[in-house]
């Protein structure tokens, strides 16, 4: 299901293997900007209707977060937060020298749509985790909780050059306001041809290990966009039986797809405050330790399949 060998060899020699350059080939940079107009012709229909206030003014599309000249675990979610670009004043956190493209007080979607525009936007998604305002309230801190504590028990990072790479990609590319489970059309924007469309498109840009959805809304969400996915039975991590995971292979990517029925970036909502069988508190679901050990699990029962399929 996945190149279990050269990853084990990654971690015991602390050396990434990496293919190509480490930039984008000239092949991606084109599909990237073809997908990037896409979407900004998308976000100005939003703007349009009754989406244009849930939009965060100023912003564009963000196609993913990450160096994807690097073959990389992807994880997905649902899209770019409010966080990462207000602050609780509601005002904007970055200028234009921040980790995203933002439109200047005289420029519009229709006129940021150049060829400098997009290239300066492009390289902004590659260098995310490079730059030093990385929200890093969501992803996690180096060596830290969140969704990355989450990784480096799988043997990854987004910062960490000693372990496997990660990117992050949205099923919806458009920063809101409000959290998107919140936003009644959310159901209806899916549905859309670009919903339907827009991630499958993005998917080959990318030289990927595998991927990682984000909870189970967003992991039975993408076995309706790639039915060639075979999944195995949801199971239950040994030490953490509330946290349960789905493993699959897509057939049309050639790589294994990793559902969780959790969300590592954010707190084990809807647990409860109840123990779970073991007697172990949710509360330790969501730690540092926790996350590292759900992460370590999840990366052994993939190898374990792995190993069953060779």
């Amino acid at each position: 299901m996945s190149n279990v060998l050269e990853e084990r060899e990654h971690q015991k020699t602390g050396k990434r293997k990496t293919k190509g350059m480490r930039t984008l080939t000239s092949e991606q940079r084109e599909h990237a900007k073809k997908l990037l107009t896409e979407a900004v012709q998308h976000q100005m229909e939003l703007a349009r209707g009754p989406m244009r206030n849930e939009l965060i003014e100023g912003t564009t599309p963000v196609l993913w977060f990450g160096d994807v000249s690097k073959k990389s675990w992807l994880t997905v979610a649902t899209n770019p937060s409010a966080g990462q670009f207000l602050n609780k004043e509601g005002t904007m956190r970055y200028d234009s020298t921040g980790p995203f493209f933002l439109l200047e007080s005289d420029m519009s979607l229709e006129t940021y749509l150049t060829e400098q525009h997009v290239e300066q936007t492009i390289d902004k998604f590659n260098h995310y985790f490079q730059q030093p305002d990385v929200y890093k309230t969501w992803f996690g801190k180096e060596q830290g909780g969140k969704l990355e504590g989450f990784l480096n028990g799988f043997g990854a990072s987004f910062y960490d050059d000693a372990l496997l790479p990660v990117i992050h990609t949205d099923f919806f590319p458009f920063p809101t306001r409000r959290y998107m489970g919140t936003i009644a059309m959310r159901q209806d924007l899916e549905q859309t041809d670009f919903g339907q469309t827009f991630l499958k498109k993005l998917l080959p840009l990318f030289s990927l290990h595998g991927i990682i959805l984000l909870g189970r809304e967003h992991t039975d969400r993408f076995r309706k966009l790639d039915p060639s996915i075979t999944w195995q039975e949801p199971v239950a991590l040994t030490d953490y039986p509330d946290a349960v995971v789905e493993f699959g292979y897509s057939a049309a990517f050639g790589i294994p797809v990793i559902g969780l029925h959790f969300k590592p970036s954010e707190q084990f909502l809807g647990l409860g405050s109840r123990p779970d069988e073991k007697g172990r508190s949710h509360g330790t679901y969501g730690s540092t330790k926790g996350l590292r050990d759900i992460g370590r699990q999840v990366r052994q029962k993939l190898d374990a399949l792995d190993e069953l399929e060779d």
